[in-house]
């Protein structure tokens, strides 16, 4: 459809079924990883297809460099399992498995901790880089990492938790501590850095009072107890039971306009500014609207700015509303077809996606 300067692009998703019009069948709306893992990154396209699914939208921010690159940035649950933890104060779209509840925008919480006997130590992420905190905002208690924001922030003491859906091997640089944990027994206890992440375990990672953590407790034979929860209003997610992606800001609560890009920590640049747009609406009979806006295209369409996208999301009837990744990650697909033009004339190959499946 037009709508003043832009063209959008509209799927809508009625309690996670999509009706497809030229189909007129249906599917689970879920998040998708490229891979099925966080490191790297695919075109929608790509993931549509090795989803199966009938069509796909591009998800959440992610880093793009080094050792974070294809790493969510902001809350993430995918296939059940938890793969990344929240940049605080970041809103994301919660997908019930339950089709008799509505899909919401949200903002995560987050209860992490590693425990040896009586020892305790906050665990600072799940599947990422060790160090590297895309999006900023951590739970930790560091400076500066506890504030939003659109860099990458790095922190020299942290423990994170790495299995097989982050990768093979842990990727980390010598210098701090990591404890191979299989079937529940930590088997053995590393300082060379990237270790074998094993297929029936994980590897707990870390470096300052975290390295000493593991350093002191984390002996051969040991049972660690883990919490990796993502919370919403204070009650734990189950993860079995819902999907979640972070995006940001929020642009609509109860059908009224309300941007908190300042809140969620983007710059008033990124809001002011005409670019593609990808969003997400939910309606108040729980249909979920897949929107794209090209950009970036004179003649074609322009983009819009993040109150001209909560407007036209209020236009198709949306009560809540939130921003996913943008500019040239921007794409939708529906079955086999590129749907609009994106702004690098190419698909950009993305960390995630928002998918409908068969």
């Amino acid at each position: 459809m037009r709508e003043g300067p832009w063209r959008v692009n509209v799927l809508g998703v009625d309690r996670a079924r999509l009706a497809a019009p030229s189909r007129g069948t249906g599917g689970r709306l879920r998040v998708a990883l490229s891979d099925g893992r966080v490191a790297g990154r695919r075109t929608v396209s790509a993931m549509t297809r090795s989803s199966d699914a009938l069509a796909g939208v591009n998800g959440g921010f992610f880093a793009s460099r080094g050792r974070a690159n294809g790493d969510p940035v902001g809350a993430m649950i995918s296939d059940g399992k938890v793969v990344s933890e929240p940049v605080r104060d970041r809103s994301a779209l919660l997908i019930p498995r339950d089709a008799q509840e509505r899909a919401r925008v949200a903002r995560p919480g987050w209860r992490g901790a590693v425990r040896f006997g009586a020892r305790r130590r906050g665990l600072d992420g799940v599947e990422r880089a060790r160090g590297l905190v895309p999006g900023c905002g951590g739970f930790g208690g560091d400076r500066p990492t506890q504030r939003p924001s659109t860099a990458l922030c790095t922190d020299s003491s942290e423990l994170v938790l790495l299995s097989r859906r982050f990768g093979t091997r842990t990727g980390t640089p010598p210098g701090g501590v990591e404890a191979v944990v299989t079937r529940g027994v930590v088997r053995s206890v590393r300082r060379r850095g990237n270790a074998s992440i094993p297929r029936d375990g994980y590897v707990l990672s870390g470096t300052g009072d975290a390295a000493r953590f593991l350093a002191s407790h984390a002996r051969a034979g040991r049972r660690p107890q883990l919490r990796a929860d993502l919370t919403v209003s204070g009650r734990r997610l189950d993860p079995g039971n819902a999907d979640l992606v972070s995006g940001g800001p929020a642009l609509l609560s109860r059908g009224r306009i309300a941007t908190r890009e300042r809140a969620e920590g983007l710059p008033s640049a990124f809001a002011r500014t005409r670019a593609p747009r990808s969003l997400v609406g939910v309606r108040a009979d729980g249909t979920v609207l897949l929107v794209t806006i090209d950009g970036r295209r004179p003649g074609y369409s322009r983009g819009a700015t993040l109150l001209e996208s909560a407007r036209v999301l209020r236009s198709l009837g949306a009560r809540e509303g939130l921003a996913l990744d943008g500019g040239g990650s921007t794409t939708m697909v529906a079955g086999s077809k590129l749907v609009g033009r994106p702004s690098d004339g190419s698909q950009r190959p993305v960390s995630d996606a928002l998918v409908v499946t068969r």
